[in-house]
């Protein structure tokens, strides 16, 4: 409760300060606000689509992951944001601001103040805008790539100052500015972008939209493109080496006569396997007619001399023989067998056959053995076996060439199967390399087209609007905030001086400084419309305070009041002389005793020369209770001995409420509380303001209702009624 009291009336105490400083500040604050400059901001919605768009990866059942999305979200603000970006929109913005722009006239690009400030700050770029041509577009662009030829990375470069340095509206603290958000989860990006210019507000974000995107295409695209290019160089050169490759194996094929290896050789093992099993055939039968020969011979000597002498004979065979010769020739393997020469040459063996025959049997017939038996039988076995002796002759022959045109195939062959797998090899090698890189350089298309998809779902929803009107300042709500503001803030201050000032002010700062107890206050001396109860406020002061000291007499007895301070000026005197008129007005008789009515003015000497005991011995000065005031010089100048302090009544100490209360004063203080021992100390406060003294006094003139209601809040009277009023 105390708190709250003690806080209502530090509100009351400076209820001036918290009216009129929160107003002053509150109707400078308006006034700025008034005269301040106006904002305008422009809007505008680009769709993404790197959510929820459709793409050639999420079509072919590739899913992309939240963590995805999100980072492709953040690079795409990264994108708008970023200085190359910014830095393309500033030069874009500056050249159709120069262009469009009129000093005359406001329009939509740029106010006519803006413009006539800015084109005079450029006076070293006045060649640069051109205006030549009757189309602005035109000249637009014609000034824009002046301006990105004229820049160099050079700190006095003027191009290069307009977004590094001090240009308004074009530099990079200003285009920095524009806010850019992600509305929520979705594909939509926000962007906004607030300055004093609407035109340059609205055309800001028009070129940005062009330029964000046009960036956005650049950065992908850009290593797209050049993996791209990467892959089709690599596949130009792998299919070089394939081909390369490939005609080195058909040029050793064509010039080794290689079709088909495999099929070729296989047929090379054929051909050997039958030459095997013909050439031991054939080995076989000329060994057999020889040994079958040569023993026929033995029993037909003569006939077979006459046989062998016999040039037809000998010629039917010869002839035998080249036939059977020709006809085990055999024909190559890639060659078809030329079947009429084959039957023409069989035709003509069996003709030679019959006409062998023919010949044998004639000369069989005149031929008998010697002992008159008929050798036509032996002859003919003798003659098979000498026509199968000489058409095994022929055949082993053949068989012998035949081996060696083998052989020759042999050694064509072999070495050509390991050259044609090391040139296969490089072959497949160089395919895969190929397939490899193909398979690659699709997949980097895909990409391309998958970002072409997504390049075309980033596109402007909405416009930028030209802002007609300007942002609403909130004037009243900055202007009450600013008063609330103000407001804590007098509170605080007064708070921290309340807390921090030593100045004995009220009873309760005398209670927390000094810790001891205060008696009574007496107010300052008010002018204007109080001055007129100066003193009622005395009257009533000094009575609040004797009915306070007279709690502290003993009836029957001379009652002595110590009257003491601690520098001089404190106001005992007035005091003492008030106490006097409310003690008598209260029957009592009084005594004054001050050290300033004294021939001996100085103080140490008045209270070396003061006995309070004879004082006190006087007896009774009348039927009436005595009361003796006595007023002490201040402490610093005359100490005061421990008999004054213990042998009275009542001390009272003195303090002006308007006066630091020092150090000093406490050491005083604490040492005048040990002197006086049981006999009470109490302080009595002086010059105080008017709610100090009705703290002791109660409510004091005048009585207004303000005042009335204020008194009745200090003392935490919410409920109460002043019955007393109504009953009077």
């Amino acid at each position: 409760m105390n708190y709250i009291s003690f806080f209502i009336k530090f509100l009351y105490r400076i209820r001036y300060w918290l009216i009129f400083i929160p107003l002053i500040i509150t109707l400078i604050a308006i006034y700025q606000i008034k005269h301040s400059t106006r904002n305008y901001t422009a809007y505008s919605t680009i769709y993404t689509g790197l959510v929820t768009g459709v793409n050639i990866l999420s079509e072919s059942g590739m899913t992309v992951t939240s963590t995805t999305q999100n980072s492709m979200m953040d690079n795409l603000l990264n994108v708008v944001t970023s200085d190359q970006t910014l830095k393309n929109v500033s030069l874009r913005l500056y050249a159709r601001s120069m262009v469009y722009g009129d000093p005359n006239k406001d329009n939509i690009y740029i106010k006519a103040s803006n413009y006539r400030a800015i084109y005079a700050h450029g006076t070293p770029i006045h060649h640069l805008i051109d205006k030549s041509s009757p189309n602005d577009s035109i000249n637009e662009i014609n000034t824009y790539r002046n301006l990105l030829a004229y820049e160099k990375n050079e700190p006095g470069n003027y191009v290069y100052g307009i977004y590094r340095f001090f240009l308004p509206y074009f530099n990079r603290k200003a285009l920095k500015t524009i806010n850019v958000e992600r509305d929520g989860n979705s594909d939509m990006l926000e962007l906004s972008y607030t300055t004093d210019d609407p035109g340059i507000a609205y055309q800001t974000l028009k070129i940005l939209n062009e330029e964000f995107i046009k960036q956005y295409e650049v950065l992908r695209f850009g290593e797209t493109n050049n993996v791209i290019a990467y892959f089709e160089r690599e596949l130009a050169r792998a299919a070089r080496e394939l081909k390369e490759a490939e005609d080195s194996l058909t040029i050793y094929s064509v010039k080794n006569k290689v079709i088909n290896y495999g099929e070729e050789t296989k047929q090379i093992a054929v051909l050997n396997k039958e030459y095997e099993l013909g050439y031991w055939d054939s080995y076989r039968t000329n060994k057999s007619a020889d040994h079958l020969t040569q023993e026929l011979e033995k029993r037909i000597q003569l006939n077979a001399e006459i046989f062998r002498n016999n040039s037809d004979f000998l010629s039917a065979i010869d002839q035998i023989s080249d036939l059977n010769h020709n006809l085990t020739l055999p024909t190559p393997y890639s060659e078809k067998p030329q079947l009429t020469l084959k039957d023409s040459l069989s035709s003509r063996l069996y003709q030679s056959k019959n006409q062998f025959d023919s010949i044998a049997n004639r000369y069989g017939e005149l031929q008998h053995s010697k002992e008159g038996i008929s050798n036509d039988n032996v002859i003919s076995e003798w003659l098979t076996q000498n026509i199968a002796l000489e058409k095994s002759k022929s055949e082993l022959e053949a068989m012998k060439k035949n081996k060696e045109d083998l052989d020759a195939k042999y050694s064509h062959y072999a070495p050509i199967g390991s050259t044609l797998t090391r040139k296969e090899r490089a072959v497949s090698i160089a395919e895969q390399e190929y397939f490899s890189i193909m398979t690659a350089l699709n997949n980097a298309r895909l990409r391309q087209k998958s970002l072409q998809m997504t390049s075309a779902t980033l596109r402007v929803m909405n416009e930028p609007i030209y802002p007609d009107y300007p942002l609403d300042s909130n004037g009243k709500k900055i202007a009450a905030g600013i008063f609330l503001a103000s407001l804590i803030f007098v509170i605080f201050f007064f708070l921290l001086i309340e807390l921090l000032d030593r100045t004995l002010r009220d009873s309760n700062k005398v209670k927390a400084i000094t810790g001891g107890t205060t008696a009574g206050a007496f107010t300052r001396s008010f002018r204007g419309r109080y001055r007129t109860f100066n003193q009622t406020y005395t009257d009533m002061s000094a009575k609040a305070l004797c009915s306070f000291a007279s709690t502290y007499f003993k009836p029957e007895k001379n009652n002595i009041v110590n009257i003491i301070s601690n520098e001089p000026g404190e106001g005992k005197s007035f005091i003492l002389e008030n106490m006097a008129i409310q003690f008598q007005a209260m029957g009592m008789d009084v005594k004054k005793l001050s050290w300033h009515d004294q021939f001996e003015t100085d103080a140490k000497a008045f209270v070396q020369s003061l006995e309070l005991p004879d004082l006190d011995n006087t007896g009774k000065l009348s039927s009436k209770n005595t009361v003796i005031l006595v007023e002490y010089p201040s402490l610093r100048e005359a100490a005061l001995t421990r008999e004054i302090m213990n042998g009275v009544s009542l001390n009272l100490l003195v303090a002006d409420s308007r006066r630091t209360w020092q150090t000093t004063d406490q050491s005083l203080y604490e040492r005048l509380k040990d002197m006086t021992g049981v006999t009470p100390l109490l302080f009595v406060l002086n010059y105080t303001r008017l709610e100090t003294a009705e703290d002791f006094n109660g409510l004091m003139p005048p009585y207004t209702r303000l005042r009335k209601l204020f008194y009745r809040l200090s003392q935490l009277g919410l409920t109460a009624k002043d019955y007393r009023r109504k009953n009077a």
